[in-house]
């Protein structure tokens, strides 16, 4: 059968039961009682033929076959939450955002004043480089700031260019003497350096290092650590470099002894800036958010564009 053709409200009780495990916590989101989820799901197992759940402890843990049916239900029940399931006027406001370390100096001043003024419980995350397809479905993370566009894609969500931005090599004191009568670095002078590397991620996933390892070159990274923060004090005392996005040093509140070199591909020529050196940034949200979210997520927006062109 047509598992879409089926009565929306046991519909409902299969989508949230398997994204819960919980009967109570169904039933709370519904606004119905735990007897009437155990009457849906009974009803959903006959009309099935399926045991579609097995209790373990307190939770109710789906089968395959129940996922299977979830996972056509989630892009449909997704977009429409707020119609499908309602939203309790009281309830307490959460917001679990993703983004990258470096665009914290921009959000993280906003994140406190919303959190405040709307009372809205912020969780902010660092960005990893992989799908977070299922969460923003799923409704565990409300919205994904993503370096670069490697989201699968689907109508529930919606997808959006922020802007994008050149990448720039920062240094402090120590290196200055070695750098000072440079105006910009090509691309490829960057293996010429010793680096501080503060992305969370591997360096293997890092888009600017795969680029340089199609040209047969390679950074060397003397100091490992995914912390933007120590950035400053880094560079102020080793002759080493970082290579960031503009954004996080226009925003960095801590300047004193910094400098920076735009990168270029090619030096002959300052009007022709590589696109390798340039990143973008995305967001991804569920197309159905309630009111309050859908204006947190402009504000995040409008707070990012200026930096981002």
């Amino acid at each position: 059968m047509n598992i879409l053709q089926m009565d929306m409200n046991l519909l409902k009780v299969l989508y949230l039961l398997t994204s819960t495990g919980s009967s109570q916590k169904t039933a709370d989101k519904l606004g119905i009682s735990t007897s009437a989820v155990s009457h849906a799901l009974a009803r959903l197992r006959e009309v099935l033929n399926e045991p579609l759940f097995r209790r373990e402890g307190h939770r109710q843990v789906p089968t395959l076959f129940a996922l299977s049916l979830k996972e056509k239900l989630t892009p449909l029940f997704s977009s429409l939450d707020g119609e499908l399931f309602g939203h309790l006027q009281d309830a307490p406001r959460h917001f679990n955002l993703v983004a990258p370390p470096a665009l914290h100096p921009i959000l993280l001043p906003l994140l406190a004043q919303k959190s405040t003024l709307a009372n809205v419980d912020i969780r902010c995350q660092n960005f990893e480089r992989r799908s977070w397809r299922n969460d923003l479905l799923e409704g565990s993370i409300d919205m994904v700031i993503a370096v670069g566009d490697h989201q699968q894609r689907t109508s529930a969500l919606r997808y959006a260019l922020i802007g994008s931005t050149r990448l720039v090599a920062v240094f402090g004191a120590p290196l200055q003497q070695r750098l000072q009568h440079k105006s910009s670095l090509a691309f490829s002078e960057l293996a010429n350096y010793a680096h501080y590397y503060c992305h969370p991620w591997p360096q293997a996933e890092n888009e600017l290092d795969r680029q340089l390892e199609r040209q047969g070159l390679q950074r060397r990274i003397q100091l490992s650590c995914a912390d933007y923060a120590q950035l400053p004090p880094v560079l102020r005392a080793a002759p080493l470099m970082a290579v960031v996005p503009q954004p996080w040093f226009s925003a960095q509140p801590d300047k004193r002894g910094l400098f920076t070199l735009p990168i270029l591909d090619n030096l002959d020529n300052l009007d022709n800036l590589d696109n390798l050196a340039i990143g973008h940034l995305f967001s991804h949200y569920r197309q159905g958010e309630v009111e309050w979210k859908k204006r947190l997520i402009s504000a995040l927006h409008a707070e990012l564009r200026p930096y981002y062109q």
